[in-house]
Order: structure tokens, then sequence, then C-alpha cells
């Protein structure tokens, strides 16, 4: 029972930062405004396009769509995340924790589930604004869970290999152009398309294009848990190692 009200507290204190913290609000709000902008401007970029050039855009529908909702989406939680985990490292709120009723792999674990959580519920909430290209809501939902691990990853990977925010601020710019592997991968031919599976969300990916083209999708949705489990297995670790230096 004291080890779950220490949780608690520590979790609204997470939550008091992520308020005050404009950089961080501003992110997911940026989000939000992308997505309802993309409601018009896709099918608008569309026309422009096919009148003046002749290229059809509306076949790229679900890719673009897919990256901001599968990708994107959890990335920004993974970032707000971020950035939460390592100020508790730099202020020793997470140190502390190892001489407390609450284990720090417990604490993790919490926080872990949380943020999967708030990635599935953005990916969905992204998708219902867009409101384009999408699959049936039950493959949804599931892409939408099986994708958001790639978020609490990233979380603990930056949150883990950076010191301040400074560097985090460096890793998040990397974390930005890794984030289009998976879409770039759609354009490679043949087998070289696998190497989008060096990022955790191309296995979701590959199930939204799947879904959404009316084509088994179950099996991509079984790998991207598994790879997922696997990146937030190994990132914990990092994390872990990190917090009791």
């Amino acid at each position: 029972m004291l080890s779950r009200i220490a949780i608690v507290g520590v979790l609204r204190v997470d939550g008091l930062r992520l308020v005050r913290d404009r950089f961080l609000l501003g992110m997911s709000a940026y989000l939000i405004g992308l997505s309802a902008l993309m409601r018009w401007l896709l099918p608008w970029a569309a026309a422009e396009l096919d009148a003046r050039y002749g290229f059809q855009l509306t076949p790229y529908f679900a890719l673009i769509v897919s990256h901001l909702v599968v990708v994107l989406a959890p990335f920004t939680v993974g970032v707000v995340g971020g950035f939460l985990l390592l100020e508790s490292r730099e202020d020793r709120t997470v140190r502390a924790l190892l001489v407390t009723p609450v284990s720090l792999p417990s604490y993790l674990a919490v926080l872990t589930t949380v943020m999967i959580g708030a990635g599935a519920l953005l990916t969905l909430a992204e998708a219902a604004i867009i409101g384009r290209a999408l699959p049936p809501w039950g493959p949804l939902v599931a892409v939408a869970i099986a994708g958001a691990p790639a978020g609490a990853a990233w979380a603990l990977y930056m949150a883990g290999v950076a010191d301040d925010k400074v560097e985090a601020m460096v890793h998040l710019k990397i974390g930005a152009t890794i984030a289009l592997v998976p879409a770039g991968a759609y354009f490679l031919p043949g087998a070289w398309q696998w190497l989008g599976a060096l990022h955790p969300s191309f296995w979701a990916m590959k199930g939204y294009w799947a879904a959404q083209a009316g084509e088994p999708w179950l099996g991509w949705i079984v790998a991207a848990a598994i790879a997922g489990a696997a990146w937030l297995l190994a990132l914990s670790r990092l994390f872990l190692r990190a917090a009791r230096r």
C-alpha cells in the first residue's frame, strides 16, 4: 500500500512538471493541430497536384496518415516522457527511489504503462481528427496499442543516454530523423523494405497498411508487440543503469 502511494506521488509530480512546461505542452498541441490541418490539407493538396502536375497524391494518403498517427503520436508521448524522466534523473528523484519502499523498476513499469496508454489514445485521437485513409476501427485500435510501446522505448532511450536537456535536444533531432525510416521503407524495392524493421514502429505501420488495404493484418500486430516488448526490455535496462550512476 505504501509503495502504491509513493508511486502515485511521483507520478503526480511528473504531471505537475508537464503542466508547467510550455515546450512539452506545445509539442502535444502542435501534433493535434497538425492532425486537424491534415483533414483539410490532404484533399486540397491532392486536387492541386492533380490539376497542376497530373500527380496522384491520393494513393499515398495511407502512408502520410499512418506516419502521423502510428509514428509521430507515440514519438511525441515518448519525447514528453523522456524529458520528464530526464528531469527526475537530474533532480535525483529517481535515485531517491532506491532508498524508499518503491523499487525503481516498479516505478518505471508504471510510468511505461502510462506512456503506452497515452500513446495509444493519442494515436486514436489523431486518427479520428484526420478521418481519412483509415483502416477499420478494430484493426486501428490494435495498431494503436501495438505501436504505442515505441514511444515509451524512445523515452527510456533519451532519458538513459542524455545527461541534461541540451543533450536531450540533440537526441530529439536525431530521433525525429530516424522516425522517417518506416515511411521511407515504403519506397524501397523488394526485400530492401525490411531495413525499416530497424525502427520499432515499422511493424505497426505494416499492420496499418495491410488493414487499410483489406489484407491480413494480425501477424504484423503480433510482430509489433514482440518488437515493442524487446525494445522496452533493452532500453529499460539502459535507463536503470543510468539512474543508478
